[in-house]
């Protein structure tokens, strides 16, 4: 599969925003958009920097929050996962972000939590750990195996 193909089907779980960033040298190798990149932005006065945000140490129990796609999420979860990548969960009101750190890129995604009865066919995931089981069932674990 391609890693744009990653990138469509990872929306097609129900992921807005996606982005597979190069380990190596920060390239995208794939996104959403033109937009769903890792930008430099500004969180009142910080200056944050998406690159640094990939780079930091995810296991960093002093780090409670993960900046990506222009927002701040706080981290919820993190879990050092035995099929060979590292993964945050991460939220901020309605939506959601989890990110995975593997042997060779980073892959984030970003979706909306949506509300308890919204019809399934509705785009979103119920919480973020909901997103973080299916991005790794369906995409994540299959690209561990992989030697991603």
């Amino acid at each position: 599969m391609s890693w744009q193909q990653y990138i469509k089907a990872t929306q097609e779980l129900g992921f807005t925003k996606v982005a597979i960033i190069a380990r190596a040298n920060y390239q995208t190798l794939a996104s959403s958009s033109a937009q769903d990149i890792a930008t430099a932005w500004k969180d009142g006065d910080k200056q944050i920097n998406e690159n640094q945000e990939l780079l930091d140490d995810w296991a960093d129990m002093k780090k409670n929050a993960f900046c990506f796609f222009g927002q701040k999420f706080n981290i919820l979860s993190r879990f050092d996962e035995d099929a060979g990548y590292y993964g945050l969960v991460c939220a901020k009101g309605k939506e959601v972000c989890i990110a995975g750190q593997f042997k060779t890129i980073w892959f984030i995604a970003q979706a909306v939590k949506k509300p308890a009865k919204a019809p399934k066919t509705d785009p979103g995931f119920a919480g973020a750990p909901k997103a973080y089981t299916e991005i790794t069932k369906n995409i994540w674990d299959a690209l561990a195996e992989g030697g991603v």
